[in-house]
């Protein structure tokens, strides 16, 4: 802020852009003009729900050239008392209105329990400015079915409650269902929590959910799931289900590339032991990958595993709580796209369940995960975890099969690709694929300095012209000035750049291409 009373040109710049035309000097903490180069400037990452920290980000990236915070809470010479305040009056915070609105036209069509579930989403995705208003104003609306499933739970169809009691039961119905996806009520500064006394239901909440699938159509599902299987899942899946019903544990690993199966192998497991009644708890690495499995879920939000595991972290999980006894009950644990994330994650998780197992009678804490089936699933030839500037030795330190877990680790292989059965383009698809299986296995390339240099067949390179962004967003969106408005033309191709910079030169050419008037908008 002190560079912005001494250079005139600086207040003519948000904080963001600020390292574009000045440059930090360490030795005297200063800015300085920039004399040569470019730089990009960078915020750092604040999630909505953190609170004033983010309402001032928020505003460092709009109001330009400020000289001190209180300049920042200044608008149109109104000083407000939080930065929070000041993002209001600048028109970049919602005032809730709309999902007010949005809640009470789903009131006329929707039950309770699903405007609860928006009321939920709402929340966990951080969209709310005010979300104990947006409770004030719906809360009947979200409990209108409150008394009826009371009186019908406990048979009596005089109970009356006062609408204390009922806003309560409604509060503790959302609370449940914030508990799903890992959060809680109390998470939210400004909301109430319903009263302790009516908390009790919610240690089972859990097992419960992992409890409530219709054991019926699980077992239909079950039967034709094994009927299409390949050999070869079909010997992958006996091993699997020999562990879960002899209670032998272990911990194993199904290791195949994209198209051979794994998530189906995973469906019929699951399928196998919900169907009898059994808890299985399926996560992945990824949110994306999460949603591809039966009661899916990321591993970190299930077993409350530090977003920076160190070599001796644990998970948040103590003795005795619905998710210890959630994990106690579970007869199989599968964990797609382990490969990505990082080995502490799962040695912390180790930790954790022989320390809460240690004193079950069917466990044995000396056993890897208490003596629990685990089945990891990857391919160690996509994504190993990230580590920001380490070196290829960091990378591969970090990975599931540098772990002293890696040691009691069975693996079994699947190969088939089951995406090139029936395709009328399977043989040109075989192609493409073996080849980036030769280039994941290390066979394709000739080894330069431990680099290896590739050769792309033409086959499978776009036609080149002298502009190298031209030519891949020709090929990519052939006639996009005939079709750019076209939403299931868009929807239907994607550009994977390699860096942000590459994305940007992409993005900035496909937006010249757009003779339309540009307008920019703030969003809120």
């Amino acid at each position: 802020m002190k560079a912005n009373e001494m250079y005139p040109e600086a207040k003519l710049l948000t904080y963001s852009e600020f390292p574009t035309k000045f440059t930090w000097k360490k030795t005297s903490k200063t800015w300085v003009p920039r004399k040569k180069r470019f730089a990009v400037g960078r915020l750092y990452f604040v999630r909505p729900g953190i609170g004033e920290k983010y309402y001032l980000r928020m505003l460092l990236n709009v109001v330009r050239g400020p000289t001190s915070f209180e300049e920042l809470k200044t608008v149109n010479g109104t000083i407000h008392a939080t930065f929070k305040d000041a993002c209001y009056a600048r028109g970049l915070l919602q005032d809730d209105k709309d999902h007010i609105g949005c809640i009470k036209q789903v009131s006329h069509w929707g039950s309770a329990h699903a405007l609860r579930e928006l009321f939920v989403t709402l929340l966990t995705s951080d969209e709310l400015s005010k979300p104990e208003l947006v409770w004030e104003q719906c809360w009947e609306d979200l409990s209108d079915d409150v008394l009826y499933n009371i009186r019908r739970n406990l048979n009596d169809q005089e109970l009356d409650l006062s609408a204390a009691q009922i806003k309560n039961y409604a509060l503790l119905e959302v609370e449940k269902l914030l508990q799903q996806k890992g959060k809680s009520l109390r998470n939210y500064a400004n909301m109430p929590f319903p009263s302790v006394s009516q908390m009790d239901s919610l240690e089972h909440n859990l097992i419960h959910e992992e409890m409530r699938y219709d054991v019926d159509a699980l077992s239909e599902e079950h039967s034709k799931l094994l009927l299409d299987m390949t050999e070869e899942q079909r010997k992958v899946y006996d091993i699997l289900i020999a562990s879960i019903n002899g209670n032998h544990g272990g911990i194993y690993f199904v290791y195949g590339h994209g198209g051979t199966g794994k998530t189906y192998l995973w469906r019929t497991l699951s399928a196998a032991v919900r169907s009898r009644g059994g808890i299985v708890l399926n996560v992945a690495s990824s949110a994306l990958a999460s949603l591809l499995l039966p009661g899916g879920r990321t591993a970190h939000s299930r077993f409350a595993i530090p977003l920076t595991a160190a070599e001796d972290s644990t998970c948040n999980i103590k003795h005795g709580s619905a998710l210890a006894k959630l994990i106690q009950m579970a007869g199989l644990i599968i964990w797609d796209e382990a490969p990505m994330t990082n080995k502490y994650c799962f040695e912390a998780l180790d930790r954790t369940m022989r320390d809460i197992l240690r004193f079950t009678v069917t466990c044995d804490a000396t056993k890897p995960f208490g003596g629990k089936t685990v089945v990891f699933g990857g391919d160690f030839r996509q994504i190993l975890p990230v580590i920001p500037k380490g070196s290829r030795q960091d990378i591969v330190l970090a990975a599931l099969n540098s772990s002293y877990l890696w040691q009691f680790c069975k693996v079994l292989k699947l190969t088939k690709n089951m995406r090139l059965t029936g395709d009328k383009n399977s043989a040109v698809l075989k192609s493409f694929a073996d080849w980036i299986l030769q280039i994941g296995d290390g066979v394709l390339g000739d080894d330069e300095d431990g680099e290896s240099m590739i050769e792309i067949p033409q086959s499978f390179l776009a036609p080149f012209i002298s502009n190298p962004i031209e030519s891949i967003v020709r090929c990519t969106y052939p006639d996009f000035l005939e079709n750019g408005t076209n939403p299931s033309y868009l929807t239907s191709r994607a550009i994977l750049a390699p860096t942000i910079e590459d994305v940007d030169m992409i993005n900035n050419y496909m937006l010249s291409l757009n003779t339309s008037e540009e307008k920019i908008y703030l969003s809120s």
